[in-house]
């Protein structure tokens, strides 16, 4: 049977008749689905590794927490992507329930992102308000703005956290539509859930991801020596390639077979997971340009130091504590004064 096959039916389509056959073996008994997996977990194993030499230096020199609370979760991301593709390779069946827990943390990495940058021009929030309000604002007649900045702050505060609000949202409807059929992975027709929710995921990733950018570009002159842009470049190369890889392969699946060697879960679910892993390495490596623990070791971030000293124990709990993320998602939702 061929790679391709075309389907002009209106319903669902059903997966190819092999679709769930394993594939006969490359040499000995090692099939395509085998070597994949060897070489998804040797990813996974480097970038676990590689990311706990980034993220073990900051747990001893945690001098910042607010700040190195959100590279400790940046950092991580390559690593949830890899677990969630290599076991993804192991189970073939259980793919499209484990993805969708990857894409979540994707987008708690972009507003870990967004607040980092937050804390890096004010890192105090009890003094977000002046710094925004004295921040020059000009209108598109080049008047200045009356507030300032505020009014802009706020506005792409509630957007970015909206998205992560949404975002949650959809990957649970997502995963209830999969559960129950209605989902129709293999089809890109507009009355199937599948193809609404990957616009609508597309979508609310691309508007966020214009917003932390903005915010960077606005606020560069603040971030100098911070290299704030290097690390949107690095973390936004990597979303981009997931996010578009994601939605061309969900366009693929609708039309490709496999073959007795290449299944079509091994093109449709495992070369794809295979990339990821590779992605995901390739992204950790480039951390270690721009997330490193140096500048808090040195001692030479005093602004927004912590007074108490964080052993790596009470370090990493801090790390793992998500009430920041939960504030911000309250003062989006009506705790700021209307915009």
């Amino acid at each position: 049977m061929g790679i391709l096959s075309h389907s002009g039916n209106s319903t669902c389509p059903a997966e190819p008749a092999n679709a769930n056959a394993k594939g006969i073996p490359i040499t000995g008994s090692l099939t395509f689905q085998h070597l994949m997996q060897i070489i998804g977990w040797v990813c996974f194993g480097v970038t676990a590794l590689l990311s706990l030499g980034l993220i073990i230096p900051h747990l001893f020199s945690y001098k910042v927490p607010n700040e190195q609370r959100q590279i400790f979760r940046i950092i991580l991301l390559p690593v949830v992507y890899s677990l969630v593709y290599a076991v993804s390779l192991q189970t073939y069946a259980g793919a499209q329930y484990l993805e969708p827990i990857a894409a979540l943390y994707e987008a708690v990495a972009l507003v870990s992102l967004f607040l980092l940058y937050v804390d890096f021009v004010a890192p105090e929030p009890g003094t977000r308000q002046e710094f925004f309000s004295k921040l020059e604002n000009t209108n598109k007649k080049g008047q200045n703005v009356p507030g300032g900045s505020l009014k802009w702050f706020r506005r792409s505060w509630r957007i970015v956290f909206f998205y992560l609000v949404a975002y949650t949202i959809l990957i649970i409807a997502q995963e209830i539509t999969q559960a129950t059929g209605t989902y129709c992975a293999t089809s890109m027709k507009p009355h199937f859930a599948h193809v609404w929710l990957q616009v609508f995921e597309l979508g609310s990733t691309i508007l966020a991801i214009i917003i932390v950018i903005r915010f960077q570009r606005r606020l560069k002159h603040h971030m100098v020596g911070r290299k704030a842009l290097p690390k949107l470049l690095s973390f936004k190369l990597f979303v981009a390639i997931t996010t578009i890889q994601h939605f061309v392969f969900s366009i693929l699946s609708s039309h490709v077979s496999g073959n007795s060697t290449v299944t079509y879960h091994d093109i449709t679910i495992g070369i794809q997971a295979l990339l990821v892993c590779f992605e995901s390495l390739i992204t950790v490596i480039s951390f270690y340009f721009v997330f490193r623990a140096g500048e808090y070791r040195r001692g030479q971030k005093e602004e927004g130091a912590s007074l108490t000293v964080h052993g790596p124990a009470r370090a990493l709990l801090n790390s793992l504590n998500p009430v920041d993320l939960l504030r911000g998602i309250i003062l989006a939702f009506g705790g700021f004064a209307k915009v």
